[in-house]
């Protein structure tokens, strides 16, 4: 079997939820051993998140968990102990990477800051990923994925002129500083390859979410321009761009450089291209709902999704039509990539999950279950740090396990 790309890359993951762990879940996929330290009884706050098989609720089969944690080793240890903070002191020794999304300075107090933890590691990578950073005036506010939509732009960008701020679906604010981070460690690493000194990597989510879409304050900064989408139905295209309907659902039309001559020869009236509402953008624009009524409509309403889209990329247009999330599954596309992967979890049975979004031909991605709560304390503790079963038995009686 080809060696898996992170093989000996040992990992101290202690966040939770989506932001730190959607990070680890890359390195863990690819071979690192990831130690994802969650506090007992309740462990990381992503179990109790769902959505669950049946819609029954267990810590040990949310659907969120599963996926954010795949082939991680679960540690139960209460960091607020100074038995369990010593347990972390002796991993971070021996760790490549600690993850950590405590408040700014918290940590500090407990001795597991950054300059505390590199007196025992001096080539430990620290990454701390935090709603605001480790700086600035709004380091210790709290924060949600809603708030920190609105503080970085994202949501003013999506805004109709003179309307409500919308929100992009799911947690982008916290997937898009999991990527971030990732990007930064694989940095920080290349550099330690060189110095053989570790570093601590500052991660804000609010400046990652910014910098998803830096064309949007890019343009204010050279040309003093606000980009918002233009005033307009919102459900569905007009004058050959946007959302159109057909038989079975919609299909996405974006005609593109030159497109509204390869629309006409789509639309099966080549001669099309000379009409002035092809020719003239802003005549087109006047007579939208017109364009529309006459030469959209009537075609698209009398094939399916899969037809149009087939016309559309046969003349160069790149169209394609709206899946359901219910529909990825079965895409040919998604499967020819083995996009989904099948992980048999001892609770919550067999699963398809996201693999990859990237094939790597020697050192490819793996497909592992998440861990039960606990699961590797023995493994861990006993079989790495030298505690025997009854020290642990302790250790689990006193609540520090």
């Amino acid at each position: 079997m080809p060696s898996e790309a992170f093989a000996g890359l040992r990992i101290l993951d202690l966040t939770q939820g989506i932001a730190g762990p959607s990070c680890t879940k890359w390195f863990a996929d690819f071979g690192a051993e990831v130690i994802k330290i969650e506090p007992p009884a309740a462990g990381d706050a992503a179990r109790s998140a769902g959505p669950y098989p049946g819609d029954l609720p267990n810590a040990e089969a949310s659907g969120l968990f599963l996926y954010l944690n795949s082939r991680k080793k679960s540690v139960t240890i209460n960091i607020r102990s100074e038995a369990g903070r010593g347990i972390v002191r002796r991993l971070a020794g021996e760790a490549d990477i600690l993850f950590e999304d405590f408040g700014p300075g918290e940590l500090s107090a407990w001795g597991l800051d950054y300059e505390a933890l590199r007196g025992v590691n001096q080539a430990l990578i620290y990454v701390s990923v935090t709603n605001f950073g480790q700086t600035g005036p709004y380091r210790d506010d709290p924060a949600t994925d809603l708030t920190l939509a609105a503080a970085s732009g994202t949501m003013n960008v999506r805004a109709l002129a003179g309307r409500q701020p919308i929100r992009m679906g799911g947690s982008q604010s916290y997937y898009i500083a999991g990527r971030v981070g990732f990007i930064s460690v694989m940095g920080a690493l290349l550099s330690r390859d060189v110095t053989g000194e570790g570093q601590a990597v500052d991660v804000s989510m609010l400046e990652a979410a910014a910098s998803n879409d830096m064309a949007a304050p890019t343009s204010f900064a050279y040309q003093g321009l606000i980009r918002q989408p233009r005033r307009g139905p919102a459900t569905r295209g007009r004058g050959g761009m946007g959302r159109y309907p057909c038989k079975d659902g919609w299909v996405d039309v974006m005609p593109g450089v030159g497109g509204l001559r390869k629309l006409a020869v789509m639309l099966g009236e080549p001669a099309l291209a000379a009409h002035p509402w092809f020719e003239d953008h802003q005549l087109r624009n006047e007579h939208a709902a017109e364009f529309d009524e006459q030469f959209m409509d009537p075609w698209f309403k009398e094939r399916t999704r899969a037809e149009v889209v087939a016309a559309a990329q046969a003349v160069g247009m790149p169209f394609s039509y709206t899946l359901g999330v219910d529909e990825l599954f079965d895409d040919p596309q998604f499967e020819a990539r083995n996009a989904f992967a099948t992980v048999e979890h001892p609770v919550a049975g067999r699963q398809r999950l996201p693999a990859a979004p990237a094939a790597l031909s020697a050192t490819p991605w793996q497909a592992g279950p998440a861990p039960l709560l606990g699961e590797h304390n023995e493994e861990i503790l006993c079989g790495r740090l030298s505690y025997t079963r009854n020290e642990l038995s302790v250790l689990r009686e006193q609540g520090v396990i």
